[in-house]
């Protein structure tokens, strides 16, 4: 016969031993929650309540474990509901820069964190997943929650519909589909999550992270944290983890540069300007406040017409404005066609406007010659265009010698910013067809041939490709280049196939070519 005390005891052990499979079995269940310790920087993101919410972090620090854990809490937390929204919540997006990588990570990293057991069917908790052309495209609770991936690479216009309670973004969103995004969450009043290494660096998220490299600051009620590897080497509960010393030493001994190292290893927001192909265009430099144009200045334009529709090239219309001397310009008007379906003549019809609404006095314009319809459309309406300069290499010489030496500027203007953005973001081992550079292609166009005053200029920066010196020796044309040069002259006129363009096209231009002009599809 047990006395008293021992069966206070037992009942102390039998309720220990509930309270540990309790554990085990939220541990288990429910792992999003319980199943890992929390670093303060994590928690502190999981637990924030800002309508933005940005963690730019070091790789490898469980940034977005940390943000997946946040979407699965909302979508089935229904005691934080109303402290959320003014109605019950429906739909999520989780973006990722592509469907493989969205896969991926579902498979790899949400699996783990998902309800498991006897909560997988729950009510509340139980989920389900479904598959699309063997790509993960939703995620729906019992809650009445769904989540749905989508990705940066796909086009605008396919996040256009839908009102969202709640986005979730990892990796570093292109500028361009934030505002896009926002109109979102707009009527809901949701919210905006970011987690990423800043590994693109564009201006407008180093304005929100790093304010004082530009003066002014993005987004300023958002929550921002930066985070190191050594911010992770402790966990909430004062616990070490497995990021050690040592092992943070051996990642900074495998970066390829102290760039590298400030953002893979201290999180920081730096800006790697290696891989651009406009590398001296600087937003804080070569964006000013829009001004008088002087009435002596000169005009030019360029003109991309695009493939048109909502799945190609927009068409893009430029037009710079020069000092007399040749040695400072402006770009001071422009458009995009973003979204909608343009015709070459539609394209030339948004040009005249363009340069009607301002009275502007055309110097020279500049037209790709792959368009054939707008070179007859253009001729039919007395226009005076000039086929362009196509050579990128040239071109992107050019533009990058008026930035580095600051005789081209930007003006601050809400169209303009679509150029600014390409401009940041273009990058030089991005295939053509796949490159968001229409606007920076019409720049590039009225840019290249104008005569640009150059003599202050070291020779070192530029070599003009007229000097004699420099002119490689006349080499009669291969039968290739014969058959380019006929195509050329079929599709374009014989501007377009002159001697003076024989060493601009090669067999793959020449099919890059055709390519973007019937869109992306190829």
């Amino acid at each position: 016969m047990t006395t008293p005390e021992e069966s206070l005891r037992i009942r102390k052990l039998q309720e220990q031993i509930r309270l540990k499979e309790k554990q085990l079995e939220l541990r288990e269940g429910l792992p999003f929650l319980y199943g890992w310790k929390w670093y303060k920087w994590a928690k502190e993101f999981f637990d924030s309540v800002n309508k933005i919410n940005l963690l730019c972090a070091a790789n490898q620090v469980s940034k977005s474990s940390t943000q997946i854990r946040k979407c699965i809490d909302w979508a089935t937390n229904q005691k934080k509901w109303p402290k959320l929204w003014l109605h019950k919540p429906t739909q999520f997006w989780y973006l990722y820069p592509t469907s493989p990588q969205a896969t991926i990570e579902f498979e790899k990293k949400w699996v783990q964190f998902l309800p498991k057991g006897k909560f997988k069917d729950d009510p509340v908790y139980g989920w389900k997943v479904v598959y699309k052309n063997k790509e993960v495209a939703e995620l729906h609770f019992n809650s009445g929650v769904s989540v749905y991936f989508k990705t940066y690479s796909q086009n605008v216009n396919s996040l256009q519909t839908g009102t969202v309670d709640a986005l979730f973004c990892d990796e570093e969103l292109p500028v361009e589909l934030y505002e896009e995004l926002m109109f979102r969450i707009s009527a809901s009043d949701g919210y905006f999550h970011m987690v990423f290494t800043a590994t693109i660096g564009q201006d407008f998220w180093r304005k929100a992270l790093d304010p004082e490299a530009f003066e002014e600051e993005n987004l300023p009620e958002a929550l921002k944290l930066t985070v190191s590897l050594y911010d992770a080497q402790f966990y909430e509960d004062g616990t070490p983890s497995h990021w050690t010393d040592q092992k943070i030493n051996i990642v900074k001994n495998r970066c390829r540069n102290h760039k590298e190292i400030l953002k893979r290893v201290y999180g920081k927001f730096i800006r790697d300007d290696s891989g651009r192909k406009y590398e001296q265009f600087d937003v804080k430099r070569h964006i000013r406040p829009k001004a008088q144009i002087p009435k002596d200045w000169l005009i030019y334009g360029g003109v991309d017409p695009g493939s048109g529709g909502t799945k190609n090239h927009p068409g893009a219309v430029c037009f710079v404005a020069v000092s007399p001397d040749y040695k400072r310009g402006r770009v001071f008007l422009g458009w995009r066609g973003d979204g909608i379906e343009t015709t070459a003549g539609d394209v030339l019809q948004k040009y005249q406007e363009l340069r009607n609404a301002k009275n502007l006095l055309v110097t020279e314009a500049f037209y790709d010659w792959g368009s054939k319809d707008f070179s007859i459309l253009a001729g039919r309406s007395d226009e005076p265009f000039q086929p362009a300069d196509k050579s990128h290499e040239r071109g992107e010489q050019i533009i990058n010698v008026l930035f580095k030496n600051d005789m081209l500027i930007i003006e601050e203007d809400e169209e303009l910013h679509k150029l600014a953005s390409e401009l940041i973001g273009l990058r030089k081992d991005t295939p053509k067809n796949k490159a968001k550079d229409d606007f920076a292609d019409a720049m590039r166009y009225a840019v290249t041939l104008i005569p640009w005053d150059f003599s202050s200029i070291s020779s070192d920066e530029i070599q003009d490709p007229d000097s004699p010196l420099e002119k490689p020796p006349e080499e009669p044309l291969t039968p290739m280049q014969q058959q380019i040069m006929e195509r050329r002259e079929y599709v374009a006129g014989p501007l377009a196939a002159s001697e003076e363009n024989k060493n601009v096209w090669s067999p793959e231009t020449e099919i890059e070519e055709w390519n973007t002009q019937y869109g992306n599809d190829f």
